[in-house]
């Protein structure tokens, strides 16, 4: 039964962020009107301010992720109804879960300050 609903809020999940990467952007580039000149949509002037937009956005998808990963360790915690096998799986899913969050936090302040020293906007 368990199984079922984390397959189903992964299914979700997954469902919402396809519409947030195919859709949404299909989205903004209709609601703007029409103009004579093309605007550049990446938003970037260089390469370094392209990669950092990048690596902001795959450091916040992937703490995103962690913080989900501890989510579901606490319910499979809440779930596990005393039997220690689960439990044990729901704090190893719980401390990996953080251990990752810690790593993206650590590296995306690493290159924010890497950016900040080579001045990069």
């Amino acid at each position: 039964m368990s199984k079922n609903i984390f397959k189903n809020f992964s299914l979700v999940f997954i469902l919402i962020f396809v519409f947030l990467i195919i859709v949404w952007p299909l989205v903004k580039v209709q609601a703007q009107p029409p103009s004579g000149s093309i605007e550049n949509p990446l938003e970037a002037e260089s390469f370094t301010q392209l990669f950092a937009g990048i690596a902001n956005w795959v450091a916040g998808f992937v703490a995103t992720l962690a913080v989900l990963m501890v989510v579901i360790g606490g319910l499979q915690y809440m779930i596990s109804g005393g039997n220690e096998e689960k439990t044990k799986a729901a704090r190893r899913t719980i401390q990996w879960a953080l251990i990752g969050l810690i790593i993206v936090l650590m590296s995306w302040s690493l290159l924010q300050t890497l950016l900040t020293i080579l001045g990069v906007e």
